[in-house]
């Protein structure tokens, strides 16, 4: 998908950041969509994810059809985000300003900013911990600080040179990080395989298989929504939008079904590993590999996690634009590699736990992301019609205003209920969240349920669709119509 109207070449630098993207630098088919959502779902620690959910109490095959069901459901919502893209050739948080405001929007951008980089700095801590965990097999005497700082100083950086280089660069390095993931992820398998069982023990609870659900959806799609909209915004406006709908969906969706799936079974034959997997996910996963693949296995970490990484890191940029910052795109993911260097430094080596924390992190920002969805998509909706006004997106005197209450509004009350329909054991985090819950539900089945994210989103969609209306421009389109307005036109209906 080559992204500029002066025709580069596929490894050529992306200069563009939040501006507008015109119909004449428009490139790609939606096939190429596949690449970057199967990179972000091609990472070993979604085999975690399969006894994250067996840990509710299901039983391998209800586990694993939570988890299938949590990836589809989340990527479907980002795929139907990212049409905002393809017909309006804004960035995702740039759109978002139709429907919470010029100035309105800047609330859930930082919280969409602040979530990336939580993210980003995730995967940079998680691949510094593989890289411990494989010195610690390979020699239990060996000082690891050097490697540990190697390692997250590699992975940062790696990230940030691509992501500065920007969306066309990005695609195509995407699938070869995929393919070669999948080639040492069959290895990875074939080595576990006789530490699988397909023994059934658990209970069939529809709480704890709602909480597995929501629990992945979080984990995958959700985490990924406000980005959904920035790999799109290249395509042609005429593109499929079911195309776009289902190479996005099933991109994101084939690898973590899979490595999920096969996390439950690994979670079945040894309860072990499951226990493990809580508080340290990358040691749990390699305990039953020879020593010879310990260092394939630490390759095949740090492609994943620097997968995930690029695309946050690209999509965090442009937030920070949005916000208000006046520097270039290539400047901002600079910036951006700076914060998960302090961040991810002191997690590391200074901070006592990480785990309850993040857990906390994750939840509490589902619950934003998905109420944002859901304004968002109602938003979209009612612009099928008439599109974005390119003016009013880039400017607070614009059609869309300084702050849209009704947007504002409804993020502000969906997200108050969210949270206090979650639970957290994080010490500090978790006292604050499952206000809504009596004691007795806040300690049960349905205190891990993660039932507010669902709240979340149920509640804005309706409140949005009733507290705000689309009106037509007032006056002529003096840009034409390809490049002010776009039409959605029944996209989500066919999609």
């Amino acid at each position: 998908m080559k992204m500029s109207s002066a025709n580069p070449s596929g490894w050529s630098f992306e200069r563009k950041g939040t501006e507008w993207v015109t119909d004449q630098e428009r490139r790609g088919t939606p096939r190429a969509l596949f690449w970057p959502w199967a990179g972000t779902s091609c990472n070993v620690l979604l085999v975690s994810f399969g006894p994250y959910v067996t840990a509710l109490g299901l039983d391998w095959q209800l586990a694993a059809l939570a988890a299938a069901v949590g990836a589809v459901l989340s990527f479907l919502l980002l795929a139907l985000v990212s049409l905002a893209g393809q017909q309006g050739g804004a960035a995702t948080m740039v759109a978002g300003r139709a429907a919470f405001g010029f100035h309105g929007n800047k609330i859930p951008t930082l919280i969409s900013y602040v979530a990336l980089v939580g993210w980003e700095t995730f995967s940079a801590v998680l691949a510094t911990l593989a890289a411990r965990t494989v010195a610690r097999r390979l020699d239990p005497n060996m000082s690891t600080t050097p490697l540990m700082v190697a390692i997250l100083v590699t992975v940062i950086l790696a990230s940030a040179v691509v992501g500065m280089y920007g969306c066309h660069v990005i695609l195509r390095i995407q699938k070869w990080f995929a393919l070669t993931f999948t080639a040492l992820t069959v290895v990875y398998m074939v080595l576990t395989l006789p530490n699988i069982s397909f023994e059934t023990h658990g209970r069939a609870g529809v709480g704890a298989f709602a909480g597995g659900v929501l629990l992945i959806a979080s984990l995958l799609g959700l985490s990924w929504v406000n980005t959904a909209a920035d790999y799109t915004r290249y395509l042609p406006r005429e593109s499929g939008k079911r195309a776009l709908v289902g190479w996005t969906t099933f991109g994101g969706t084939a690898p973590a079904v899979v490595l999920m799936g096969f996390g439950t079974l690994l979670a079945s034959g040894d309860p072990k590993i499951a226990a493990m997997a809580e508080t340290d996910p990358i040691a749990a996963l390699s305990t039953h590999l020879p020593t010879w693949f310990l260092v394939p296995y630490l390759i095949l970490a740090l492609v994943g996690f620097v997968s995930g990484s690029i695309i946050g890191l690209y999509s965090s940029g442009l937030a920070l634009q949005t916000l208000g910052v006046r520097i270039p795109r290539h400047y901002t993911v600079l910036i951006d590699a700076a914060v998960i260097a302090g961040a991810g430094g002191y997690v590391v080596f200074a901070a006592p736990g990480f785990f309850a924390p993040f857990q906390a992190f994750l939840t509490t920002t589902a619950v934003v992301m998905a109420a944002w969805s859901g304004i968002f998509l109602v938003d979209l909706w009612q612009r099928r019609r008439i599109g974005y006004d390119r003016t009013a997106l880039f400017s607070p005197v614009g059609s869309y205003g300084k702050l849209n209450l009704a947007g504002i509004g409804c993020l502000t009350v969906a997200t108050v209920i969210g949270f206090g329909l979650i639970t957290s054991p994080d010490p500090h985090i978790g006292p604050l969240l499952g206000y809504l819950f009596t004691p007795a539900a806040r300690a049960g089945s349905l205190g891990n349920s993660n039932l507010g994210i669902l709240v979340a989103l149920v509640i804005a969609i309706p409140g949005y669709a009733v507290l705000h209306r689309v009106r037509p421009p007032a006056r002529p389109n003096p840009f034409g119509h390809n490049d002010n307005q776009t039409e959605v036109g029944d996209a989500l209906v066919r999609s």
